[in-house]
Parts: C-alpha cells; sequence; structure tokens
C-alpha cells in the first residue's frame, strides 16, 4: 500500500471520517447511519470494535496484535502493518449497502 493511503487512513481514523454510512449520512451521500449489522450508527469505531459483520477480520487482527482491544493510536502507530492489512480486508462497498 503506498504511503499517501496509509496517511488517509490515517487522518480518517483520528477524524472519524472516511467510508462508514455515518460519515456518508452526515453529507447527505446515504439515507441513514445504519449499520447492515443493525447498529443505528456506523462509524469507524463500531467498525472497529464491535460490528458483527467485521468479527472475522477483527480476529485476524487481535491474533496478530497479541492484545486487545487496542487504542487507534495504537492501530495507526504500534500495529500499522496489522491495521491497514485489516481495514484493505473489509468490503466497504458490502458493508454500506
Amino acid at each position: 500500500m503506498h504511503t499517501h493511503i496509509h496517511e488517509y487512513i490515517h487522518i480518517n481514523m483520528e477524524w472519524g471520517h472516511g467510508m462508514t454510512k455515518a460519515y456518508l449520512h452526515r453529507f447527505h451521500l446515504s439515507e441513514d447511519a445504519t449499520c447492515r449489522c443493525g447498529n443505528v450508527y456506523q462509524s469507524m469505531d463500531h467498525i472497529l470494535f464491535h460490528c458483527v459483520k467485521t468479527n472475522v477480520q477483527r480476529e485476524i487482527l487481535q491474533q496478530q496484535i497479541g492484545t486487545w482491544p487496542a487504542s487507534k493510536e495504537d492501530l495507526i502507530t504500534k500495529y500499522k502493518k496489522q491495521f491497514f492489512a485489516f481495514i484493505e480486508s473489509i468490503d466497504f462497498d458490502d458493508l454500506n449497502v
């Protein structure tokens, strides 16, 4: 993955921006902010820590880093490689239907 993509993901994580329904809804690009799992607010925190639709990817990340829950800061600094693999493994198009 290219460095500019890492920076993009880092910024989106810190500011809560990105490919979530909550963010898309904020700009009227989605009818609502509801996650496909049924949670009424699909934020980046929800996708990272709670969404059942990302359980498999989260379990792989947990096994790779060995500590959970990890802070978002640790994910984007100490565990950058594993975290970016986690993000890349999520089908946001399917998640945001």
